[in-house]
């Protein structure tokens, strides 16, 4: 029994004594600033300290100072200064996925192979962007809450064309983009959906502040069957297919010569007994040429 209370108050005293170590004697390491850090000579790799201005604990790796502290970001994010990043340090694409799909990536053209032989792709050091998806179709799409249902998106398709289609006035739509197939290329231009809103070309003042109507092309109505109507500097839908509020001019030019007509004339004054070929009519109807001579000339043939 005696030999039992020994050992127990053998054990007490040692807790006791280990609960007054001091902290500093239990975890001291070296402290410096990063100038004081900076400034070691004979640095041994493996060797650590604690620098003060990074409040991080680092260890020489054989040429600088590491931190050896969790720098990965959290799930729940992280505090951030102004020289933290998300990202790579050499020239690896940053890439985030989903899915197990590999959706962006982020980096220099050449280390993502996208360079190529053609004007504005072959900049092997331009750093870029690049959205990817499945099987070649893409899409960046925004949060417009009061677009009841299209919501703004630029967007690729399987045909290999790039598109901006988004919400105009919360229930109708616009639309831009290339299509076309097979070396047979096409740029659209859509506003819907109901048939008479309007495509508007302004210009901005900026001595009033406002915008200014140019030209506007638009349907006739909200009908199926809404005609095409243009109007230059009208303020409102033109009243005919085309209607101009201002002066109107045509090309004019004179001649000395025999002639062949095509779409680039439109008025020709004929200075002599000259030859005058009009092209096929089935080539061009509805087209309009103004003939004239002046009068030392002979009739026009």
């Amino acid at each position: 029994m005696k030999h039992v209370l020994t050992t127990s108050l053998f054990l007490f005293s040692i807790l006791c004594c280990q609960a007054q170590i001091e902290g500093g004697l239990l975890f001291g390491l070296t402290q410096a600033t990063t100038a004081e850090m900076n400034a070691i000579a004979n640095i041994s790799q493996g060797q650590m300290l604690y620098n003060t201005d990074l409040k991080k604990v680092v260890v020489f790796d054989g040429s600088d100072w590491a931190p050896t502290s969790n720098t990965s970001w959290d799930l729940a994010g992280n505090s951030g200064d102004s020289a933290t990043f998300l990202g790579t340090t050499n020239d690896i694409p940053l890439k985030l996925g989903s899915n197990g799909k590999d959706l962006l990536q982020s980096g220099r053209r050449q280390s993502m192979g996208l360079t190529q032989s053609y004007p504005d792709y072959d900049d092997a050091n331009q750093y870029l962007t690049y959205i990817k998806g499945d099987n070649g179709v893409s899409a960046l799409q925004f949060q417009a809450d009061a677009a009841n249902f299209y919501k703004p998106m630029f967007f690729t398709t399987a045909t290999g064309n790039f598109r901006l289609k988004g919400s105009a006035a919360g229930t109708d739509f616009f639309e831009i983009g290339s299509a076309g197939t097979n070396n047979a290329g096409e740029m659209e231009f859509i506003i819907g959906d109901d048939g008479a809103e309007p495509f508007l070309f302004q210009r901005y003042d900026y001595r009033d502040g406002l915008k200014k109507e140019l030209l506007r092309i638009q349907g006739s109505g909200n009908s199926q069957v809404a005609k095409p109507r243009i109007g230059i500097n009208t303020g409102q839908m033109a009243n005919s297919t085309l209607q101009i509020s201002g002066s109107f001019s045509a090309g004019i030019i004179e001649t000395n010569a025999n002639i062949t007509l095509d779409e680039s004339h439109h008025t020709v004054i004929v200075n002599s007994n000259s030859a005058v070929s009009l092209p096929s009519a089935n080539s061009c109807q509805g087209r309009i040429y103004i003939l004239s001579r002046t009068k030392a000339t002979m009739p026009l043939p």
